[in-house]
């Protein structure tokens, strides 16, 4: 495949882009306790981490240490599926973090600065080794590690004169953005703000309907209005992980997400994916969400059904008296054959014609989403109904590091999958640069 010499990366985690190498480095020579690393590892995999061993072998000059250590450091095929095990190897990066030390002592000082300022360089070095000329790159901090932000802004700007582009998007807190607003705010109208280009939501979506988040929204958007130039994009995992609603609720909440005004839509796996890949089963939901998509259906009836799916009003409505006397947090069972499954994928359908009205993009990370996502087969996933319906969408790398890919392994997995051309890898990366935070928000022209 003919690759592009110019990439873009707009999905990105700053932590989870640091690789197995340059973190041994960080964590050598240090006395660390490995406890709940080790405790966790054991509850996902059912053996211990030989992470002691390897440390002592590394600093002995053991050559066969370093490939061991990215081993136990990188989430890999042969640990897909399983949101556990995935929490359990980023244990790795966590405990091994000075930022936890500080944040157990209630301030941060120096120790952390330096940490957050050596991954940034530490990153961007294997960017720009790849060739990546712009990486959005998002962090979040625990409350009051302000300084920790103004650090990763610190070390970008030194990349003013270069050919390398970092900016920082802002991750908050999905149980309460407000508190993380006034800095993340701050830090966008600053000396350095044109860097920061976005705020984001991420981690666990289960229990965070999108509709909460309108007034917040909102507020972004009128922030927007009132300073173009520091414009932010919305940045909304969403449609990732949606274990605990109907397909229904899940296709919806990434609609609902480009509704309220999302620039971009996190992995988004629920808006395309083939339902088939997850055959006849059964699921639960609460009472609320049902009655959320109750009233949606009742909304968007005339467009889905341009799509072949009949929304029975009458039922719909008796169905919402009864469920309106129901505790909010009950649960539903929710029964799939092949018949729901395929009015799944109508919803999809519209869903999708939708999100493409709205202007959202979707951010494709296809290791990612085969290794957490759990879509084991390349026909199920959700790129090539994208592509079909002419769903924009961008591919990223989510946590190179972690998952030990690059940008240019996801451009190629998708151009193999979906059977495209070999150039099409540089539409691909054009679509990035097109697609990138400022362009969306106005802040400069595509």
């Amino acid at each position: 495949m003919n690759q592009p010499e110019r990439l873009a990366d707009l999905h990105l985690h700053l932590y989870g882009s640091i690789g197995p190498a340059d973190w041994l480095e960080h964590v050598k020579d240090r006395e660390i306790d490995w406890e709940s690393y080790e405790s966790a590892f054991l509850e996902a995999y059912g053996v211990a981490p030989p992470i002691r061993d390897v440390l002592d072998r590394y600093r002995a000059g053991d050559s066969g240490a370093a490939e061991e250590f990215r081993r136990l450091f990188v989430f890999g095929d042969d640990d897909a599926g399983n949101f556990d095990r995935f929490q359990a190897k980023c244990n790795l990066l966590i405990e091994g973090s000075r930022i936890g030390e500080d944040q157990a002592r209630g301030s941060y000082g120096q120790v952390s600065i330096d940490e957050v300022t050596n991954v940034a360089h530490a990153v961007i070095r294997s960017q720009q080794a790849q060739g990546i000329a712009y990486a959005e790159q998002r962090m979040q901090v625990p409350d009051g590690a302000w300084i920790l932000l103004d650090a990763l802004l610190n070390a970008y700007a030194e990349y003013e004169d270069s050919t390398f582009q970092p900016r920082m998007v802002v991750s908050l807190p999905r149980d309460d953005p407000w508190r993380y607003w006034e800095v993340a705010r701050a830090l966008a109208l600053g000396p350095s703000g044109h860097l920061v280009t976005g705020i984001d939501f991420s981690y666990h979506e289960e229990g965070y309907p999108p509709k909460d988040k309108k007034p917040f929204f909102d507020e972004v958007l009128r922030f927007n209005e009132q300073h173009p130039e520091r414009a932010l994009a919305i940045l909304y995992h969403v449609g990732e992980s949606f274990g605990d609603k109907s397909l229904e609720s899940a296709v919806r909440w990434v609609h609902e997400s480009a509704e309220l005004g999302a620039h971009r839509l996190g992995h988004a796996i629920a808006l395309g994916v083939d339902p088939e890949a997850y055959g006849p089963h059964t699921r639960t939901e609460c009472v609320d969400e049902r009655i959320d998509q109750l009233t949606y259906d009742l909304a968007h009836a005339e467009g889905l059904l341009r799509h072949g799916l009949e929304v029975d009003r009458e039922s719909a409505m008796e169905e919402l008296g009864r469920l309106r006397s129901h505790p909010p947090d009950e649960k539903l069972m929710v029964e799939y054959d092949h018949s729901r499954l395929a009015d799944v994928r109508r919803r999809q359908d519209y869903a999708m014609e939708q999100v493409r009205a709205l202007g959202a993009v979707v951010e494709v990370c296809p290791t990612s989403n085969r290794r957490i996502g759990g879509i084991s087969e390349p026909a199920h996933h959700p790129v090539h109904r994208f592509l079909d319906h002419g769903v924009a969408f961008v591919v990223a790398s989510d946590d190179p590091g972690i998952f030990g890919t690059t940008l240019r392994d996801e451009l190629r997995w998708v151009v193999d999958a979906a059977g495209l051309e070999p150039d099409a890898a540089h539409e691909l990366a054009d679509r990035a640069w097109r697609y990138r935070s400022e362009v969306l928000t106005g802040r400069e022209e595509a």
